[in-house]
């Protein structure tokens, strides 16, 4: 008999926890296992990538009345006989958007009002994940009827701006929380001693092979001229992604006569304000915003380097993948970054400021043996780790 699994994710979007779901999801033995996927939205770049085997669901009401505007859902609970439900919509409303606290840590105080409207699974599942920090984690904690709950934390928890003693009532209540590189582990371990037992490290996986084939794909808004370099940044638009200084550095490398395209993909809530400030430093015809892209890799492949300028990372995804393409890589020195490349070995790396990026982008332009000992250097190298699903189904009690 096959074991059900469910996931739980908010939808599949283009963020680098949907992209490592996915990658997961594309790795299971479906012969041994029913999954079930449900999505507080069912919606998103990479929906239409999930696997023909997974069984997608949602909720309906009152889910649906909800996710109206604050004050038409409240109404409308009222009106149909709920006012618990229109109370509870309300001062989720009122908590999610009050000054006090981080976004993040916000959401964590309001799950208790957007429980309220959310149903228990009716199937009893062999084991239950919540695959993201935040709301996804929180159902399957408190809803999910599971005999083993798993929660994930991509990120180095102390970056995130969550309340460590409200996350840990939902840690309580699981059985493993996995996060995905050596220092997000050695975080959590260390932010919650008390659940250290529990904690287990599963890279994101990525598939060499998957990889490469998408990687050949044309691309037709990605041609340059000869003497031109193209740079490009993959993530979400957002403030821990490091844009700003990414632009800052882009106007650096102009003022020093550099011809270069800096590309970014992805979407997120800074764009209006980074496109500002594009406008204001005249980058409009250097550094350009592609939006999303299902199949990054054949930009990817063409660029001449890869930039990470973040902030913070939990095991960064595109990094990976750039490595897989041994692509020259320049990133910041977030707390993470040494788990996955070694400076002037497989990447160069820079202080977190802007000149220091563009001193290293330069620097990689200027040396091209600098750039072809890097990318030697990572094709001489294993990618891919496909294996890690092993220890995805170690914790399924699979041997």
């Amino acid at each position: 008999m096959k074991k059900k699994i469910l996931f739980v994710m908010e939808n599949m979007g283009s963020g680098g926890g949907e992209r490592s779901l996915l990658s997961l999801l594309q790795m299971i033995d479906y012969e041994k296992y029913e999954v079930d996927l449900l999505l507080f939205k069912p919606a998103g770049l990479f929906l239409g990538m999930v696997p023909e085997q997974v069984n997608i669901l949602t909720f309906d009401k009152p889910y649906t009345q909800f996710r109206q505007p604050a004050v038409k859902s409240a109404v409308s609970l009222f009106l149909s006989g709920r006012p618990a439900l229109a109370l509870k919509r309300v001062l989720y409303s009122r908590t999610v958007n009050s000054s006090s606290g981080s976004p993040r840590s916000r959401d964590q105080h309001a799950w208790k009002y957007l429980k309220g409207f959310l149903t228990k699974t009716e199937k009893k599942y062999d084991a239950a994940v919540g695959y993201l920090e935040g709301i996804p984690n929180f159902y399957v904690a408190d809803c999910a009827r599971a005999d083993t709950k798993i929660v994930y934390v991509h990120n180095d928890y102390r970056k995130l701006e969550m309340d460590a003693e409200i996350d840990s009532v939902f840690f309580s209540k699981v059985d493993y929380i996995v996060t995905v590189s050596e220092e997000c582990e050695k975080v959590l371990r260390e932010v919650f001693p008390q659940y250290a037992e529990k904690v287990r490290m599963i890279e994101n996986i990525t598939s060499s092979k998957i990889l490469g084939k998408m990687a050949a794909e044309n691309v037709e808004d990605f041609d340059k001229k000869s003497d031109e370099k193209f740079l490009l940044t993959i993530g979400r638009i957002s403030q821990q992604k490091g844009y700003d200084l990414a632009i800052d550095a882009a106007e650096i490398l102009v003022k020093k006569g550099f011809n270069f395209k800096w590309f970014s993909i992805g979407k997120g809530e800074m764009k209006d304000e980074l496109l500002q400030k594009i406008k204001e430093k005249n980058l409009e015809e250097i550094f350009i915003f592609l939006g999303e892209r299902a199949n990054p890799y054949p930009y990817l492949s063409k660029c001449d380097i890869y930039v990470q300028p973040s902030y913070f990372e939990g095991k960064s995804i595109a990094i990976d993948e750039a490595k897989c393409l041994a692509k020259p890589i320049v990133a910041t020195k977030f707390t993470t970054v040494y788990d996955q490349l070694s400076d002037g070995e497989t990447a160069v790396l820079a202080e977190m400021n802007a000149e220091s990026i563009a001193e290293k982008i330069a620097q990689l332009i200027d040396d091209e043996n600098l750039a072809k000992k890097l990318s030697g250097n990572l094709k001489k190298m294993k990618h891919g780790n496909e294996e890690e699903v092993q220890k995805f189904y170690a914790l399924l009690g699979e041997k």
